[in-house]
């Protein structure tokens, strides 16, 4: 029974399989292979931009399509942002792939506003979803996406401008002038290191900077970051003589290493002799009153009791020859 059974079995199989359609064969066997969108550009750690000095964004990412059917595959392509970003994407809204190809696009990233980029935090990640969507007719049959995450580099710009003391700076005094740290750059930074340079006065001084080591400056103009201002003490011997001094104030950053000065001239006055600057009212009022001559009016003191002396003696003398003649 086995044996007699098992020939029919084959028969009616053989049978089913052949009546099948064969659009349905032709189905199982072709389509289903499909496509499959996905990165070129290397996305695991995400993509950062390239930025230069005048705060322009440059950036492309490439993605692919592969099809892996016996025919074209034709997509939609839509780009979308989770964040607010201080750049645009460009890319192709469609895509025609042929049968067995795989084809890549690019998206390119460029400066929406320069003004915008410094107020981006570079802390920030920013997630571009690219989505693809076959469509028949009016009808989404199949959609795929892909995610990456885009950021912006940081840029560090440390520099100091000094604001000078409107008082003279004589030899053995000093005076105080006042220095704004300004962060150009786009991420808080901090002061490494500062030091001065003083050129042609050798007993000048700059006092104060030790104390800027470690300042954190926020972005100046940047993100409501706060100025950040110090103040340097200028020292100058008894014995620097009279010269106009150069100095140069340089700071170190933390961020980039690099360091950026500011240089400005100072004149220091020196004394001569036992003169002195003056400094209160008492002295000017001297020179005052000998500009104005009244040192004569104090010589007519003297002067007028030496002719009273003088008429005195006369008249003693007088006095005297009449005692005689009598």
């Amino acid at each position: 029974m086995k044996r007699s059974t098992l020939p029919l079995l084959l028969v009616f199989l053989l049978t089913v399989g052949l009546s099948l359609p064969p659009t349905v064969v032709a189905q199982d066997q072709f389509e289903a292979p499909s496509w499959t969108l996905g990165w070129s550009t290397d996305m695991d750690d995400g993509y950062t931009v390239e930025l230069d000095d005048d705060w322009d964004i440059e950036g492309e990412i490439v993605a692919y399509v592969e099809n892996t059917r016996m025919s074209q595959v034709q997509l939609e392509l839509t780009y979308e942002v989770n964040t607010w970003v201080p750049f645009t994407f460009s890319g192709p809204e469609t895509i025609t792939v042929g049968a067995g190809e795989n084809k890549s696009f690019t998206i390119s990233l460029v400066t929406d506003n320069d003004a915008d980029v410094r107020e981006y935090n570079p802390d920030n990640n920013s997630m571009l979803t690219v989505m693809a969507e076959e469509k028949v007719g009016d009808t989404s049959t199949e959609t795929q996406e892909i995610e990456g995450d885009i950021s912006v580099p940081k840029m560090f710009n440390l520099r100091p401008e000094v604001t000078l003391s409107k008082d003279d700076l004589y030899a053995g005094s000093s005076v105080e002038i006042s220095i704004q740290i300004l962060n150009l750059g786009n991420a808080k930074d901090a002061i490494k290191d500062a030091s001065a340079q003083v050129r042609s006065c050798p007993h000048l001084s700059v006092e104060g900077l030790d104390a800027l080591t470690n300042t954190i400056v926020e972005t100046t103009d940047a993100r409501n970051g706060k100025d950040t201002f110090s103040t340097l003490t200028l020292v100058a011997s008894e014995s620097q003589p009279r010269r106009a001094c150069e100095i140069t104030i340089s700071l170190i950053s933390e961020g980039d290493d690099a360091a950026r000065s500011t240089t400005f001239d100072v004149e220091v006055f020196a004394y001569d002799g036992e003169e002195k600057p003056s400094t209160g009212s008492g002295d000017s009022d001297d020179g005052d009153a000998s500009d104005d001559g009244l040192n004569v009016e104090s010589n007519t003191i003297p002067g007028f009791l030496a002719f009273e002396a003088i008429i005195m003696l006369a008249a003693c003398s007088v006095l005297r020859r009449k005692k005689t003649i009598v």
